[in-house]
């Protein structure tokens, strides 16, 4: 069971942050001379581009048929993608964390729903966006990307190509920048696993496809009334108050995890002054052997 988010604020947040990453540009406007122009379109393949970002209509990329066009209003798909989470260390502990920044959510919510509405059932809608996530110390940028269409059961599919991966203008060894022309940021595909480092983290509603036999590592099955019913059933609670049994352990199992995160930061420190300790006789060893 995910953790209970405050729906009201993320939406409040999103609309303010339009895109969370402040490192690439607001998508309503152009940061400078070398951004390039912020594309949005009710008709054509490109439903939003950005820089390197963007939400486009394409072909499928293997023979076959979607259940295409599928009406879904976007807080709908903003509630579907909402409750994506995916697990993340944090010193020495894993929390579960949002997928999606809240500006993703704006922009995906909004063109995805757009997107599953004018496509024909030879197409899919690929995505590629940037946003900005809390981190273990600071803020940092990480990229999604994927591939979404409905299948022959009605249910939304994700092939992802990256996931929460974090981003760099630079190559973190060289120093150099990299050249997307050369390294671009890709959707995943039906013909093989992209094998994304981080693995989405499943809840009511959603599943891994299989695939001869073996499941996908990042392919994501959802079915869309399964969880917009358990998010309709959590913002209920949320906002009646009732605590039920597993809303309990979530909160028993997070102030554990905030206890356990304590610890670890006091140890931490006392190995530092540990640490500093030792390196204070050291420097005077070497000041006496002088």
């Amino acid at each position: 069971m995910q953790g209970i988010v405050k729906y009201s604020s993320i939406i409040a947040l999103g609309m303010a942050m339009t895109v969370g990453l402040s490192a690439c540009g607001n998508p309503f406007s152009k940061k400078s001379d070398n951004d390039d122009e912020v594309v949005m379109s009710q008709t054509g393949p490109v439903l939003w581009e950005s820089s390197l970002q963007y939400v486009r209509v394409v072909e499928r990329d293997q023979p076959g048929t979607n259940q295409h066009p599928l009406p879904i209003n976007a807080d709908d798909m903003r509630d579907v993608l909402s409750s994506l989470y995916v697990n993340q260390r944090v010193l020495l502990r894993t929390q579960q964390v949002p997928l999606f920044s809240p500006g993703e959510l704006q922009i995906l919510s909004t063109t995805l729903a757009q997107g599953l509405s004018r496509a024909q059932p030879n197409e899919d809608i690929t995505f590629v966006t940037l946003g900005v996530h809390a981190g273990a110390i600071a803020a940092e940028r990480k990229t999604n990307s994927g591939r979404v269409f409905i299948d022959e059961n009605g249910r939304l599919n994700i092939i992802f190509g990256l996931v929460h991966e974090e981003y760099r203008d630079t190559d973190q060894y060289t120093g150099q920048r990299i050249d997307r022309r050369v390294n671009p940021l890709l959707p995943g595909n039906r013909r093989a696993d992209s094998q994304p480092s981080t693995r989405v983290a499943l809840d009511n509603g959603q599943s891994y496809r299989e695939v001869n036999g073996s499941e996908r590592s990042d392919w994501l099955v959802i079915d869309i009334p399964t969880v917009l019913a358990t998010v309709a059933e959590r913002k209920g609670q949320e906002m009646t108050g009732a605590l039920t049994p597993e809303m309990r352990e979530e909160i028993a199992r997070t102030k554990r995890q905030t206890d356990n995160l304590t610890d670890d930061v006091a140890n931490i420190k006392e190995i530092l002054f540990e640490m500093s300790d030792q390196l204070e006789q050291l420097k005077q060893q070497l000041e006496e052997r002088q």
